[in-house]
């Protein structure tokens, strides 16, 4: 099910951003986020990303912890991260480098997205509470796993939301 909603999630972004997948067609890619256990493979063909969880021959083989891959989304360069051994590399490093374009191009409005569900005011105010929430992430210096401090703030705020971050600067 989770490569279902990846892989329909993948291509309404790349819908969305009008993006060519033209340089890697007919390519695999294996895919591996560590810190989330999650490996697929990335067939592009006919302008669309296939993902599957089998074990295929592939082009490149790309290995990276889901704070890396949301750095990459942001325009982290590449070949810094690799000098870093940020990510792991195995393969073709071109088509790697080719997938990462594709992703530069994707601009994601989480907002435009949500408010189509729900509406403006609904999707503005949890697209501010989303955004103060990652400062406080980022402000507590928890960058390693950034997972869990969304998931810390998040139960925080259901739990108990005088304490929540998001309301720190808020009178009693």
């Amino acid at each position: 099910m989770q490569y279902f909603l990846l892989e329909r999630a993948l291509n309404y972004f790349i819908k969305q951003a009008k993006a060519d997948l033209t340089a890697l067609e007919g390519k695999n890619i294996h895919f591996t986020l560590q810190d989330l256990t999650l490996t697929a493979n990335f067939i592009c063909s006919n302008n669309r990303i296939f993902v599957s969880q089998n074990e295929l021959k592939s082009d490149v083989e790309i290995a990276l912890k889901s704070q890396v891959f949301l750095a990459l989304f942001a325009g982290e360069d590449l070949t810094e991260l690799l000098r870093q051994d940020k990510i792991i590399i195995n393969g073709d490093v071109k088509t790697a480098q080719l997938l990462v374009d594709l992703f530069k191009q994707i601009d994601i409005d989480f907002e435009e997205i949500l408010a189509e569900q729900t509406g403006d005011i609904f999707a503005h105010q949890a697209g501010k509470i989303a955004n103060k929430i990652s400062n406080k992430i980022r402000a507590d210096g928890n960058q390693n796993q950034p997972l869990e401090s969304v998931k810390n703030a998040i139960t925080t705020l259901l739990i108990a939301p005088s304490e929540a971050a998001v309301f720190s600067n808020k009178n009693p």
